[in-house]
């Protein structure tokens, strides 16, 4: 009897992801004092879908991505009153490695905190982001797709330690609106196993035949510089990625 060996790798990796979230949603490590694990100001997004938080007062980060054909992401993001944030991109193809290097136009973001959870049930933001990687026709990015217009609702746990959930919708075109295309939600859950070591994992563009789901984890290697390790589309193996995160997030 013949095994189709991809499927079976397939569905062990499925399964693998499975019994990690039950671990960390039900593990009694999440019990411990709030003290003990860290919160973190800089998670305006789980792995490519947002939260609704924005960065602190007077904070800002620059993170650099690295994806496949030798493609570097650009970001820098910048926070005001803890309640309003704005950042930019620059994006090429390329860079590293061989072919014609191509630079897409530099893109914005800006993104409100219109609900604390010190004041409210949830947190919750409307934002702004043309943001994306990859390669750029018809106003869009692909693989990397923009938010474009998106509102979300996050909710903090502060008796388990640090653990989150978030959930949005999102509208990345105006004109020519498809709503195949155009319409998106996402889902997710951002947790710290330790003051080191942070997850997330996230169902994204959830209205699309083409949803992901993602996960990474960022380290601490020190106070400002955070690496990580991006996977994207963990359920689709024709587009499964690994994308390396570098992030250095600081205060004026």
């Amino acid at each position: 009897m013949s095994m189709n060996y991809s499927s079976l790798a397939n569905n062990k990796r499925k399964l693998f992801v499975v019994f990690f979230f039950l671990y960390v949603h039900f593990s009694p490590s999440f019990a411990r004092a709030a003290d003990e694990t860290a919160s973190m100001p800089t998670n305006y997004e789980m792995v490519q879908a947002p939260t609704a938080y924005v960065l602190m007062n007077g904070g800002y980060d620059l993170v650099t991505e690295m994806y496949e054909n030798g493609g570097l992401y650009l970001r820098g993001n910048v926070g005001f009153k803890n309640f309003f944030m704005f950042g930019f991109s620059a994006n090429g193809t390329n860079l590293i490695g061989q072919g014609t290097i191509q630079v897409q136009t530099p893109k914005l973001a800006f993104k409100f905190k219109i609900l604390d959870q010190a004041t409210a049930p949830f947190a919750l933001a409307v934002a702004w982001d043309d943001r994306g990687y990859g390669t750029f026709t018809d106003n869009r990015f692909e693989p990397g797709t923009q938010k474009g217009f998106y509102t979300v609702i996050s909710h903090e746990y502060p008796e388990l330690g640090y653990l989150q959930t978030h959930l949005g919708f999102n509208l990345v075109e105006f004109d020519n609106y498809d709503a195949s295309q155009d319409l998106g939600g996402f889902l997710g859950t951002s947790f710290a196993l330790s003051k080191s070591l942070v997850f997330n994992l996230e169902a994204d563009k959830i209205f699309s035949s083409q949803w992901n789901f993602n996960g990474n984890f960022l380290f601490n290697v020190d106070k400002p510089l955070r690496v990580g390790l991006d996977f994207v589309s963990m359920n689709n193996p024709g587009s499964f990625a690994r994308i390396v995160r570098i992030q250095y997030a600081d205060f004026f």
